[in-house]
């Protein structure tokens, strides 16, 4: 090896590797200045991905077939260039942690390098078009030079490949909305959170009913000066239930009376199913000491007001606002021809149709079980298979590598 060997000379190495890492970068920086920041939404858009990330696969395959005596071409082909894609890409990721993404009141120069939207930013689509051109001069050459044992390894770096370029070509169409319906309207316009924008539905939602069901509440000490809950070793808190008798810090706390649905009547509490009724227990407290109190616990509703027991001069007994534990949306999805299928959307089980998937989101959580209005995410990925292909693909060439490797082994030991 010739140690004195200058830079551009052939074969190229890591130094070359290295002035076009830090080229790309300062390109996508000063691309990115120029611009005031708008960086690359307008190339990753659709239809724009389309014709970029065609031209891209037409110009990896123009190289490898017109530029076989080329520098460029035989380094691609090999480790340094894979190196040095691969420290640039993670270079500009790490940049990613250096400021908050998407900060409208990030300073004028951080928003004008990118450094606010890396993401979508110069830097990083050169980042992700080099690391792509290697990779996919890397399989060219291994297919050129086709042996079976080297079919896993082809087969995992083209999934890698097909991952990698879905997530760059195929993030700006995918579409993630949310739709705020109350019960008994319908609706077929989402709005965008990230855009800002609405979008028109190629069908309706109508929310028939939205149902709610909470796990029992808890109590707990609450300093009275501080308003801060009490922490220390062991319980900390006890759930609400018929007949409870636990003690909680100092106190001896038995439950004599729950009403899952209440209201006020005088210094008592009756049972009330409606809307903004609250869960109250009669508490029975006692002290170390043998001295005790007695009173109603509540806590509270958007209408209702909370109620707490007061223990001695420093703490008091709260009851913690009940925590969801399961909320439904009985829905019917209209489609533009009048079908319509009802169906019970629940969280995490989302609801597919005309290649959207309909999830539950949330609700009005100030109201809590009386909310009448259910919060609905729609989203639409259609490179979402492609991706599935390059992750088949990676596993599959893993596994063959895997047996591959298995059963030279065994031949050897034989």
């Amino acid at each position: 090896m010739n140690k004195n060997r200058l830079v551009w000379e052939k074969p190229w190495k890591y130094k070359e590797g290295i002035i076009i890492s830090l080229t790309l970068l300062m390109l996508g920086f000063a691309l990115e200045y120029s611009s005031n920041g708008s960086g690359v939404v307008h190339l990753i858009n659709y239809p724009n991905n389309l014709y970029f990330g065609g031209g891209f696969i037409l110009l990896i395959i123009a190289i490898s077939v017109f530029g076989k005596q080329w520098a460029i071409k035989q380094w691609l082909e090999n480790i340094p260039a894979a190196i040095c894609s691969i420290g640039l890409l993670l270079l500009v990721s790490l940049l990613m942690g250096i400021t908050l993404q998407f900060d409208d009141n990030a300073p004028t120069l951080i928003k004008k390098l990118g450094l606010s939207h890396v993401v979508s930013s110069w830097p990083y689509l050169f980042a992700n078009m080099f690391l792509l051109l290697s990779l996919g001069m890397v399989i060219i050459k291994t297919l050129n030079k086709f042996k079976w044992q080297k079919a896993g390894y082809i087969v995992s770096h083209l999934g890698l490949w097909i991952v990698l370029f879905a997530a760059n070509f195929g993030s700006s169409q995918l579409l993630r909305l949310q739709m705020e319906i109350p019960e008994g309207e319908i609706s077929n316009v989402a709005y965008d959170n990230a855009t800002k924008s609405l979008h028109e539905m190629p069908f309706a939602i109508k929310l028939n009913d939205f149902i709610l069901e909470e796990y029992n509440p808890k109590l707990a000490v609450v300093n009275n000066k501080s308003g801060k809950l009490r922490q220390g070793k062991g319980k900390n808190m006890i759930l609400v239930d018929s007949a409870v008798s636990a003690i909680l810090f100092d106190w001896q706390i038995i439950i004599e009376d729950y009403i899952y649905s209440s209201a006020r009547a005088g210094d008592n509490y009756y049972f009330h199913n409606e809307r903004g009724a609250v869960p109250s227990v009669l508490i029975k407290a006692t002290d170390k000491n043998g001295a005790i109190v007695r009173g109603w616990v509540t806590c509270g509703s958007f209408n209702k007001q909370y109620q707490s027991l007061k223990l001695d001069d420093d703490y008091s007994l709260i009851m913690l606002f009940p925590e969801p534990k399961e909320f439904t949306s009985n829905i019917d999805v209209i489609q533009k021809n009048g079908n319509h299928q009802e169906i019970n959307l629940q969280v995490n089980k989302p609801f597919k149709t005309n290649g959207w998937k309909i999830y539950q989101l949330n609700y009005d959580s100030e109201l809590g079980r009386w909310s009448d209005v259910s919060v609905i995410e729609l989203i639409r990925d259609p490179w979402l298979p492609v991706v599935y292909t390059g992750v088949f693909l990676m596993l599959a060439g893993a596994l063959f590598l895997f047996w591959v490797g298995s059963k030279n082994k065994t031949e050897k030991s034989k």
